[in-house]
């Protein structure tokens, strides 16, 4: 089993998502009123009790936040980290003897025919750590109650659990952003929907956003996804990496997209008729981007290129892609298997009168390319 320790990964995706990375840093000092953050290192001690008796209510600024990207966790775990995967093989016709019996002849009904299986097992490790120190001592003197003591608390390890959230969505992010990277190396997994209008309409739509302006090409655009979203519910290979037969039913597709695309294509067309196909099943899904808020439509990833894995770094391929809007996929074809998460408090340390506590997570990123999936562009 494959262990990657992906807190620089953690910290990276986070930074690009929030919006932060690449930013400059300008002196509004004097200008700007922001609020010390009373509790970072060393302010506490600054707050005596000549101080805390001007104090005359505290607020705990503090507001849960819920993954936006959860359905794709598929189920929770909490024995072992690793996901097999069994796809059998549909049998092939063979000769129907009953219209060729001859007398004093008899006919093998015992000849084999075994199954055949696909395996496939997912299994890379990808741990992290989050923690915070408390010393209560430090609080008692900061606060005027018990209950407000609590209350920041609480909001302590609030954050902690928003940051576990936030950092969950954005690896799923990533699996989903490596996912279309991956199908994106197969052009008969790319539609790009610009092109394909301007051919058979002898239009000249421009690419990227500037499509979505055009109420014809949004029309055909809406009227394209339809199509591939009802072929994908017959058995073919047309639709994956060719490995295996597979359909996706109307109740087992996602539709993923960039609200900018669904933004427009909600003002443009009737896109009403179409979306009924995934409420009805939950199955849905808008995100502001893909990868970096900074620019939603583009992704860069290095990804291995192939279906196993492997540390071996030879096979990794910069890949880059823009204008991406959409994708319709099987629910099988990526996801989260979520380990329960490990929650340890250390005993006081007695000299330093403090605890630790730490969250370890250890959760499951998976992709699976054999699986129907389309990509849609403005290219």
């Amino acid at each position: 089993m494959e262990t990657n320790q992906i807190y620089g990964l953690i910290n990276d995706v986070n930074k690009q998502t929030i919006g932060t990375e690449n930013l400059t840093i300008l002196n509004t000092e004097q200008l700007v009123a922001l609020g010390d953050f009373l509790f970072n290192s060393g302010s506490v001690d600054l707050w005596t009790n000549t101080l805390l008796s001007r104090i005359a209510s505290t607020k705990i600024s503090y507001r849960a936040y819920q993954s936006k990207l959860g359905i794709y966790a598929v189920s929770d775990i909490t024995m072992g980290l690793i996901m097999q995967k069994i796809k059998v093989d549909m049998p092939n016709a063979v000769e129907d003897v009953t219209t060729q019996l001859q007398d004093g002849q008899s006919v093998d009904m015992y000849i084999v025919s075994k199954p055949t299986a696909h395996q496939k097992l997912f299994a890379k490790r990808t741990p992290a750590t989050f923690f915070r120190t408390t010393q209560r001592k430090w609080l008692r003197e900061a606060f005027t109650s018990e209950s407000a003591m609590g209350s920041f608390l609480a909001a302590v390890q609030g954050e902690v659990n928003n940051k576990i959230e936030l950092t969950q969505e954005n690896l799923a992010r990533l699996t989903m952003a490596n996912f279309m990277a991956n199908i994106s190396q197969t052009s008969s997994r790319v539609v790009d929907l610009v092109s394909e209008y301007n051919s058979l309409t002898d239009n000249d739509v421009p690419t990227g956003e500037g499509a979505l302006l055009d109420e014809g090409f949004c029309r055909y655009a809406l009227g394209r996804m339809n199509k591939i979203a009802k072929y994908m519910e017959t058995m073919s290979r047309l639709y994956n990496d060719g490995s295996v037969d597979r359909h996706s039913p109307k109740g087992s597709q996602r539709f993923v997209s960039l609200i900018d695309f669904r933004t427009a294509l909600e003002t443009q067309v009737q896109w009403a008729a179409f979306n009924e196909r995934y409420v009805a099943t939950k199955n849905g899904v808008e995100v502001p981007y893909w990868q970096s808020a900074k620019s939603p439509f583009d992704i860069k990833l290095r990804i291995h290129e192939g279906t196993e894995d492997t540390s071996d770094t030879d096979d990794d391929v910069d890949i880059t892609l823009s204008n991406v809007v959409g994708m319709i996929h099987d629910v099988d074809a990526f996801g989260t298997y979520r380990k329960e998460m490990d929650v340890i408090t250390t005993p006081v340390n007695a000299r330093g009168a403090y605890y630790n506590t730490f969250w370890h997570l250890n959760d499951l990123y998976f992709n699976d390319v054999s699986e129907n999936g389309i990509l849609f562009t403005l290219n």
